[in-house]
């Protein structure tokens, strides 16, 4: 399954853990057969604590969510994460023995700092990411890069996503808005977020071989679907 390290108490992983928390309560019967404690009444229950979770701390915060620009704002979003790893895969075949000019580029433009967090759903880091790479990317190197073979326009598309997206950014305060929990919010926060981990870990493994099942018990499948 997919590593995801965003931030345990982000309003954006607590709606992933809801959808997940759903699947997982409609699949209780089928999915029982691989833990002991797996039954509907645990499946309920993880909902019912969830629910209640939202409800006490995250309210507000939903709100932003449901404004009509937000499937805009998503769109933007996946958009700039496939763009940034075509370029990503693209640099690793030019440059493969070019280790160090990799090494500097994906430092300066963001990928050493953003980029494994961002492809696995953490919105905030792509929306750094974004940020950081249209404010550090210079003429030469992207030159340098094109005429290797990487298409210049590849470089356009991610700066026209970059640009769009900094109208968003009520949309990243509100997906980070962890601020207004105190110590006991966040530690039953990140139990849930624990909780779900060990469930995906598990129901992937089982639905090995039905990728529409591993989908939607994915972090990141489930995120960039929210």
């Amino acid at each position: 399954m997919e590593t995801l390290t965003i931030c345990p108490t982000s309003t954006a992983t607590i709606l992933a853990c809801q959808q997940i928390a759903k699947t997982f309560k409609e699949n209780i019967y089928e999915l029982s057969i691989l833990r002991n404690e797996w039954d509907p009444e645990f499946a309920t229950s993880l909902m019912v604590w969830i629910d209640d979770i939202i409800d006490k701390h995250y309210t507000e915060n939903l709100d932003v969510l449901e404004d009509e620009r937000y499937r805009e704002w998503h769109e933007i979003m996946v958009e700039g994460l496939q763009h940034l790893k075509v370029l990503r895969a693209s640099l690793k075949v030019d440059f493969k023995q070019d280790k160090a000019f990799l090494k500097e580029f994906f430092r300066i433009t963001g990928y050493t700092d953003y980029f494994s967090d961002a492809k696995n759903g953490d919105h905030i880091s792509l929306f750094k990411f974004l940020k950081t790479f249209a404010a550090n990317l210079n003429e030469s190197t992207r030159q340098q890069i094109s005429e290797k073979g990487t298409p210049d326009a590849l470089f356009d598309k991610i700066l026209v996503c970059a640009n769009r997206i900094s109208q968003f950014e009520d949309f990243f305060i509100a997906l980070e808005g962890d601020t207004e929990l105190d110590t006991y919010g966040k530690k039953e926060v990140a139990e849930i977020y624990e909780t779900i981990q060990d469930i995906c870990r598990i129901a992937i493994a089982y639905y090995q071989f039905d990728p529409e099942m591993r989908c939607k018990f994915s972090y990141y499948k489930v995120m960039v679907n929210l």
